[in-house]
Parts: structure tokens; sequence; C-alpha cells
């Protein structure tokens, strides 16, 4: 045990004098965490501008337009005419992010019995904006169509209450859960503060060996683990994970309390995963510091497994939906599983039973990056004796 604390003070002081490392550790995190607070700090889009291009001027079509007024997430910021090039109008005006277009003719064939289209142009290289405005349209369309229902089946003498149930047979409800407000903060922050302390963990880890051999220390880091590989090991390793736990922490009582990130019931249990998953990043780290002496090499195959991590895990794309082999991919960074774990305890707040298969994952990463960290030391070491 004195041999592994003595390792954990001289890794921290060959750290003190790393520069870089102590701003890869403080600086860094601190300001893109507080960075990524700011920049999503309004948690949802609050209004889109749009256009409205009437070509029937009809009492109906003002109602529309009147209900599309009254939308809360829509502003009507310019009345297209017959003369705009519809074609050309997200480019002259970049400021509209979409247009309804009410066709001539709109009202006569709603009277006449027949169905009429209100056309929803957005610029859909913006997702999120295109189906807001779509979502808002569906919303007063499928209301001012009841209310027309309604008044034709009162004027042909249906009771009220008999033509509420005749135009709405079936009433749906949603009841958003877990994150009931759609809101990015709370979405988004999460997830991109967790990859970085994934990313942290595994780019300090991955000079723990090979700068030894870069500085011709190993041998006296050896010495002072009494010759032995698991010593040396466990020593390296619990030093990046103290310092990950640390980050870790600071990450969910500090940095997401102050950006108004709600608190869950089960963010103090879960920081148990917390600790497995910055134990498995720091061990993984140290399993590519071992297996690349170089240390600029070992950094480059960090920075390539961890990149992907975000988005191969599931958080902005679901993973059943991507090709086989990136799925499978997916499957093999810490990340996806450390995800789930976290939707599950910290969002979803469920038993912690359920957090089991993802916490076996995270073991079954650590005893890989272990095994083989502790074989490639083992056969090192024999050829220096022999």
């Amino acid at each position: 045990m004195k041999a592994v604390i003595n390792i954990i003070i001289r890794e921290l002081f060959i750290l003190k004098k790393r520069p870089a490392a102590w701003v890869l550790i403080l600086l860094i995190p601190t300001a893109i965490f507080f960075y990524l607070g700011y920049i999503y700090k309004e948690g949802s889009i609050e209004h889109v501008n749009i256009a409205v291009l009437d070509l029937d001027h009809s009492d109906l079509s003002r109602k529309v337009i009147q209900n599309v007024e009254a939308a809360p997430k829509l502003n009507i910021i310019k009345f297209l005419n017959s003369h705009d090039h519809i074609d050309s109008i997200f480019t002259k005006h970049p400021e509209i992010k979409g247009f309804y277009l009410i066709p001539k003719g709109f009202e006569k064939k709603i009277y006449r019995g027949e169905q009429a289209k209100l056309l929803v142009y957005v610029n859909a290289s913006n997702i999120v904006f295109g189906n807001l405005i779509y979502k808002e349209a569906a919303s007063f369309i499928n209301t001012m169509s009841a209310g027309i229902n309604y008044n034709m089946l009162k004027a042909q003498g249906v009771p009220s209450e008999k033509a509420l149930k005749m135009i709405m047979p079936v009433k749906v409800r949603s009841r958003p859960l877990f994150n009931s407000y759609y809101n990015y903060l709370y979405y988004l922050v999460p997830g991109l503060t967790t990859v970085l302390l994934q990313m942290l963990v595994f780019f300090l880890a991955a000079r723990a060996i090979n700068s030894e051999y870069s500085n011709q220390t190993y041998e006296a880091l050896l010495k002072i683990a009494d010759g032995s590989i698991f010593k040396l090991i466990i020593g390296k390793l619990l030093t990046y994970t103290l310092i990950g736990v640390m980050v870790g922490v600071f990450i969910f009582s500090a940095v997401h309390p102050l950006l108004g990130i709600p608190a869950s019931s089960g963010t103090l249990p879960f920081l148990a995963v917390v600790f497995l998953f910055v134990l498995v990043n720091a061990m993984l780290g140290i399993m590519v510091s071992v297996i690349f002496k170089n240390e600029a090499i070992a950094m480059d195959v960090s920075f390539v497994y961890n990149s992907p991590a975000f988005v191969f895990s599931g958080f902005t794309f679901p993973i059943m939906a991507m090709p086989a082999f990136n799925a499978w991919y997916a499957q093999l960074i810490p990340y996806t599983h450390f995800l789930h774990a976290y939707v599950k305890g910290i969002e979803m707040e469920t038993p912690f039973t359920f957090l089991l298969d993802h916490i076996l994952d995270l073991i079954i990463f650590f005893l890989v990056g272990y095994i083989v960290a502790c074989i490639i030391l083992l056969r090192r070491n024999t050829k220096v004796l022999a």
C-alpha cells in the first residue's frame, strides 16, 4: 500500500510540473462547461421567423393568418405576394425559416366539401426550425378543421355535444416525461459535459506509462513499485481516477446546478457509476499508453477513439437506426454504456438494479484494459531482465 501511495504522490508532482496538464484538468473543462451552458441558456426556441403567402384573399384565409399570428412560437415578419419567387425566398430572406402558402380557391374548396391544402415550406437545412414550423401548422390547422366541421354539423341540426364527439372521436393527450419542456439545456449539456469528462481522463492517462519511457524514468518507477506491475498500474490508475472523480463531482455538484439543470434524487447514488466510468477511462488510457511507447501516437489514437463518442453513443441519433458497423463500433466505446446508465439513473430515476447491465459492460472494459496492460508490461519486464 505504501508503494501505491508513493506512486500517487510522485505522479501528482509530475503533473504539477506540466502546465499543459493543469490547463487540461482545470481551465479547459471549466471554460467549456460554462460556455456550453451559455450557448444553450435559452433552453428551447421561443420564436421562429416565418412569412405568409396568401393567394386566396378570403375570409377563411385571413382566419388562417390570424391563427398563425396567435401561434406562440411563430413570428410573421413578412407577407409575400404572387411576384415573389418561391425558390429564392430563403436565399433572398435568410431570416425567414419557413412560410405558409394559402393557395387560390382555398375557401371555395372547403365550403364545397372538398379537401383544401395549406402548403408549408421550410428551410430544412435546420431540422429544428423545420419540425417546429410543421408542428405549429398541424396544431392550428387541426383546430381550425375541427371548428369548420363543427359549424357544418351544427348547421345540419346536430346537437353540440354529439357534434363535438363526431369531429373528434379520439382525443390525444400528450404527456412528455423526463424533459417535459423539450429543453436543450437539460438534454444536451449533461451529455456534452460527461463526454468531455471521458476525453479528459483518457487523454491524461494516455501519457501515464509512455512518458516514463520517454524520460527514461521507468526503472525508477518500477523500483518505487517494489518491482510489482500490479502496484505500478494501480498507483497510476488511482491518480487519474482521483482527478477524474473530482472533475465529475464538480460537474454534478456545481456545473449542472449553476446552469439550472434540475437535480435528481438519483444523482447521489449515481456518483458510484461516475466513479466506475472514470476508472474505466483511466484504465483504457493507461492501456493505450502501454501499447504505444511514442506519446504523440498514443495521443493520436486516443483522439481517434474518443472523438466519435458523443455521436456514436446514440445521444443525437438512435443506435438502432445506424448502419451495422457504426452500431457495433458504438458498443466499443465506454460512453455509450455510461450514457444508457445516465438516462436511466438520473433522468428516469429508475432503481439501481436497472443499471446493472451497463455497469457490467463498464467492468468488462476495465478488465480488458487492465489485462492487456499487465500482459504487455510483464512481457517487457521479462525481456529486460533476460
